[in-house]
């Protein structure tokens, strides 16, 4: 590559790390096929379909915010104030974030740059803090974008001042994970964020639901809300970024080659993985992780057939996944929270909504061995079982976790409203239907691009696209619909649990059908 008169003039000078970069940009920019009015068409288009976005969250905010205030009576006892709740969904997305983070790095390098840039004499410290810049400005300007329509509605009368504090701190806050996640890179690896992420998501998510039920139990009255923070406050998580910052750019330095090449590639295989609307290798690319030590050995029971084989393996797999085991703790917890919030628990919409949310998650924490299996085909063609046998094995373990997280949630959610018992009977009874959604969703087919294709602002997609990536959550919905007719009728009844458990097993039946008849059919 030819490089810029001006920056190779001196050939006796090491170039620095700002040297490269700059000499980075003008090639890219030399070679480039864009002219800067195509740029600034881009730009503006993003600007536009930002600011449209925001305009339908807030009035989509504002409209539930008008529904709670005319609500009627919940269907539970709501014991949560808004604003604990809103913590505890803040708390819920930072810990997302930080699992992103640590898995993709927060410094990483392409194989390309790896290539190129690792190698040359300059300071690694000048060459990476681009990239960390890069990412900051990023994960910033999600986060602000996110909350300004809950800045723009969720107060009385929103002033410039508090929406400017709002969207400080949300900034601040961001940019201080991304500094901690970074500076713990640099001192052994991000590997430790992700665990301790989860754990604290975890946490915080089951007391929240531990002192709501035991207040819902007792009649202890609501908790008190949380107090208003002052506008100067803001300035603290900003004042915590630009040290975790400067403390993650002092220690570039010490990162290795080989770990930035590795999160680079996990950050490209996620990257092609989200472009090409691929969702199971984008969980597989977050999912990935360091091992350090090798997994403690596990003694496998005594299996008397091939089906228990299939069976003790789903469970190993899923036991060895504690995040997996995580996501079935929060997926308890968000129809919880949701169901014993002041004003959100009066909307059946909203407590459906959030089962459904909460449910589809644990159905893809059980999916975790199936997915596994759909990415080696070959090993259960190996298996003396028919496809309908691997099929009717692999839904064991899904249904085992979905029916303890079910009956967990209807029975907690049953808590103060005089029929925990239905409450609890009418939860599981939707087990069946997610458990085969599943299946249904780790052995979808893939996306098929050599179809016709369709404009989107997101670019050309193939047609179908939207019916290929809802398959297994249309199951799971569909299975709802009678827990979506109780909540509206005013709680649950013997009939309507009754009507829940044939409607779950006709329909998983039938979908567990259509799985094992597209597995078992050639190639």
């Amino acid at each position: 590559m030819s490089a810029p008169a001006s920056v190779l003039a001196d050939r006796g000078a090491e170039l620095s790390g700002a040297a490269v970069r700059r000499l980075t940009r003008r090639a890219t920019a030399a070679r480039a096929d864009t002219t800067a009015a195509a740029r600034l068409a881009e730009v503006w288009s993003s600007l536009v379909s930002g600011a449209i976005g925001v305009a339908v969250v807030a009035g989509a905010v504002a409209s539930v915010r008008e529904r709670v205030t005319l609500a009627g009576a919940p269907v539970t006892a709501t014991v949560l104030p808004a604003s604990v709740t809103a913590a505890v969904a803040a708390v819920l997305a930072l810990a997302g974030l930080a699992v992103a983070l640590a898995r993709l790095g927060p410094v990483s390098s392409t194989p390309a740059a790896a290539a190129w840039w690792l190698p040359l004499p300059a300071g690694r410290r000048d060459l990476l803090r681009g990239e960390l810049a890069r990412v900051t400005a990023a994960v910033v300007g999600v986060a602000a974008v996110a909350a300004l329509p809950l800045a723009l509605t969720l107060t009385d009368a929103p002033s410039a001042g508090g929406v400017a504090a709002a969207l400080a701190a949300t900034a601040g806050t961001a940019a201080a994970l991304v500094g901690a996640v970074a500076r713990a890179q640099t001192r052994g690896g991000p590997g430790r964020a992700a665990p301790l992420a989860g754990a604290g998501a975890v946490a915080v998510a089951g007391a929240a639901v531990a002192g709501a039920t035991a207040l819902a139990a007792t009649g202890g009255g609501d908790l008190p809300a949380l107090p208003g923070v002052p506008a100067g406050w803001a300035a603290v998580p900003v004042a915590a970024a630009v040290l975790l910052l400067a403390g993650a750019v002092a220690g570039l330095d010490r990162l290795g080659a080989g770990q930035l090449r590795a999160l680079g590639a996990t950050a490209q295989y996620a990257a092609v993985s989200a472009v090409s609307l691929d969702a199971r290798e984008l969980g597989r690319a977050l999912a990935a992780r360091d091992r350090r030590e090798p997994r403690r050995g596990r003694r496998f029971p005594r299996v008397a057939g091939a089906w228990q084989a299939v069976v003790a393996a789903d469970r190993t797999a899923l036991a060895r996944s504690p995040w997996h085991l995580g996501q079935a703790a929060v997926a308890v917890a968000v129809p919880v929270l949701v169901a014993r919030t002041d004003g959100l628990g009066a909307l059946p919409p909203a407590v459906w909504v959030a089962c459904v949310a909460g449910w589809a998650l644990a159905a893809v924490a059980a999916g975790h061995p199936a997915r596994q299996a759909q990415a080696v085909p070959a090993l259960d063609r190996l298996l003396p079982l028919s496809a309908a046998g691997v099929t009717a094995a692999r839904v064991v373990v899904p249904l085992a976790l979905l029916v303890a997280v079910t009956t967990l949630t209807g029975l907690l959610l049953g808590v103060g409203s005089g029929a925990p018992a239905l409450w609890t009977a009418l939860c599981a009874a939707t087990a069946p239907a997610w458990a085969a959604a599943a299946l249904r969703g780790a052995f979808r087919p893939e996306v098929d691009w050599s179809g016709p294709v369709v404009s989107t602002p997101m670019g050309a997609l193939p047609t179908g696209v939207g019916a290929t990536l809802v398959q297994g959550l249309d199951a799971g919905l569909v299975g709802s619909l009678p827990l979506a007719a109780a909540l509206v009728s005013g709680g649950p009844t013997p009939l309507l649990v009754a009507v829940q458990l044939g409607w779950s097993v006709l329909l998983g039946a039938g979908v567990l059908t259509l799985v094992a008849r597209r597995r078992g059919g050639p190639g």
